[in-house]
């Protein structure tokens, strides 16, 4: 389906701005669909499924036709998610049968597929992964590269077995890689990045903005729709990928506010959480509560704290090929203005402390600015623009300013000494 296609069945179908319908005429508020670009995206990613996954819809004929049904499903896995204390794909499952709100047919084809979909949802509404199915071959649970075939802590496995199906969410998640990380976690066995590590305890925007990476390291910077890749650095490629849909970040943690203060449901994300006096190394809701605001202020360090750094984003293309409908107006704030506009408080500082500033970050921050501190400059154009250490750029400039002057000023006494030879020949001559 074409964007001007999605863009129509939006408009004709008017799905809500805040609810998603359910059964027996109840609603579920879903503040995320408040977010102008998520509604767009959420029937984007769904359109590019294998078909398979809405013929089990009742009374399925087309895409088109099926959207209501789609947010009937939406509503009731998004209510199985954040009210029951554990639930696995499989639990999901069984609910959603038992409420004939798919037809199987005792069909175990179309029972792999109602576990597809319900898959596929639960990716969508934490926006921790993008699903990837074998055309009309069901089975196992696979997960979309979007990082160009570099597995890194967040992504060591993209496919899991069918059996995985009946893990509780956190263990699930877990099965593809860290998601969502605990704090001060270092999930590398490599001996060479435990160093970096441990070694490296506090950055500036400086060692690690934008204008550094690019112009300096020779990073690419690549957007992508799962904020659980994001700050994911290949060293090999030289690319830095980075989540695009900040307001994401800010929904979440809006919502888990007013959570707190009003006693309401969890969302689909911090559903993700593992349990109070669980052993797992995972996230907490504590921990996704500091995940996304250490992402947020992410933004900030490397690229909203200094102008060159902000005029790299405002060359960069974050949405190429995305319609505009699927525009997130948050990430050219947070990454193009000096003094940004958001509802939350983010805390900017000339220097940051890792594990207290960005401790569920902190192992990607600390690889990033060990890899950008191995690159050096080589030629004057290079060193001219690296300004990571002031006083050691400053006197290097200044020493190569004096020592050049030096030099000219010997020259010219030289040539004058030439001159005054030159002239006394003549005379000698005359």
């Amino acid at each position: 389906m074409t964007h001007n296609t999605i863009d129509e069945t939006l408009e004709e179908l008017s799905l809500p701005g805040s609810q998603a319908i359910i059964v027996q005429e109840q609603t579920i508020e879903d503040p995320t669909f408040d977010l102008p670009w998520y509604q767009w995206w959420m029937l984007e990613q769904i359109h590019k499924q294998p078909e398979r996954l809405l013929q089990i819809l009742p009374a399925y004929r087309s895409y088109k036709d099926s959207t209501a049904a789609i947010r009937i499903l939406w509503g009731q896995i998004r209510r199985a998610i954040t009210t029951s204390g554990q639930c696995s794909i499989e639990s999901i499952t069984d609910m959603l049968i038992s409420q004939q709100l798919v037809n199987i047919e005792d069909s175990y084809e179309a029972l792999l597929s109602v576990k597809d979909l319900v898959f596929c949802i639960i990716g969508l509404q934490t926006m921790l992964y993008q699903p990837c199915f074998d055309i009309g071959i069901p089975g196992g649970y696979r997960i979309l590269d979007e990082m160009n075939g570099y597995q890194g802590s967040t992504r060591m496995s993209l496919y899991q077995s069918s059996n995985s199906s009946a893990r509780d969410l956190p263990e699930f998640l877990l099965g593809f890689g860290m998601m969502l990380p605990p704090p001060n976690y270092c999930p590398s066995d490599n001996d060479a990045e435990r160093h970096i590590f441990n070694q490296i305890k506090t950055v500036t925007p400086n060692d690690i903005d934008a204008h550094v990476l690019s112009r300096l390291c020779g990073l690419k910077f690549q957007w992508i729709d799962s904020l659980s890749c994001h700050l994911e650095l290949d060293k090999h490629s030289s690319t830095l990928f980075l989540y695009r849909y900040p307001s994401f970040c800010i929904s979440n943690l809006q919502q888990h506010e007013l959570r707190n203060i009003k006693d309401g449901r969890k969302t689909a994300l911090y559903s993700c959480a593992s349990g109070a006096n669980g052993t797992l190394r995972w996230a907490n809701e504590e921990d996704i509560t500091g995940l996304l605001r250490e992402i947020l202020l992410s933004y900030r360090v490397i690229f909203g704290q200094n102008k060159r750094s902000r005029t790299v984003f405002r060359k960069l293309r974050p949405f190429t090929s995305i319609s505009n409908r699927g525009h997130d107006q948050n990430l050219a704030e947070l990454c193009g203005k000096k003094r940004f506009n958001c509802s939350l408080t983010l805390v900017e500082q000339e220097e940051y402390d890792l594990a207290v500033d960005f401790p569920h970050l902190r192992s990607r921050i600390a690889l990033l600015a060990g890899y950008a501190s191995s690159k050096q400059p080589h030629s004057l154009r290079r060193l001219w623009h690296d300004r990571r250490n002031s006083p050691t750029w400053l006197a290097y400039w200044s020493a190569l300013v004096f020592g050049f002057m030096g030099l000219l000023l010997v020259l010219i006494q030289t040539v004058f000494q030439i001159l005054q030879y030159v002239d006394q020949v003549r005379d000698d001559h005359n």
